[in-house]
């Protein structure tokens, strides 16, 4: 499992990485990071049961994850309060998986 999470990890740093670093709205970013970062790689099965499994299907149910066409619609459709709450959340999962990461070493 700590391997899964070392991937993940990886990935939502890259993650969070473009879209700091991104301009344009903030479906545009989300958009732009999905194609570029990985982050589409992840499932949630790469995350321990629990509060980080959890919190990764928040994320990914607000953006539709069953396929490519449907996640676009679903990003392009949201608000821009909503496209930066899950970003936002994306941020605060990058985190979250870093620390539960220090504390197995």
């Amino acid at each position: 499992m700590k391997e899964q999470l070392g991937r993940c990890a990886e990935h939502l740093r890259k993650a969070v990485r473009y879209l700091a670093l991104s301009s344009g709205t903030p479906q545009a970013k989300l958009t732009g990071m999905y194609h570029d970062t990985g982050l589409g790689s992840i499932y949630k099965g790469d995350f321990p049961n629990g509060s980080l499994r959890q919190d990764f299907r928040a994320i990914t149910g607000q953006m539709n994850d069953y396929s490519e066409p449907r996640f676009m619609v679903h990003i392009a459709a949201m608000s821009d309060q909503r496209a930066r709450r899950v970003i936002e959340q994306i941020c605060e999962l990058s985190d979250d998986v870093s620390h539960a990461l220090g504390g197995q070493k």
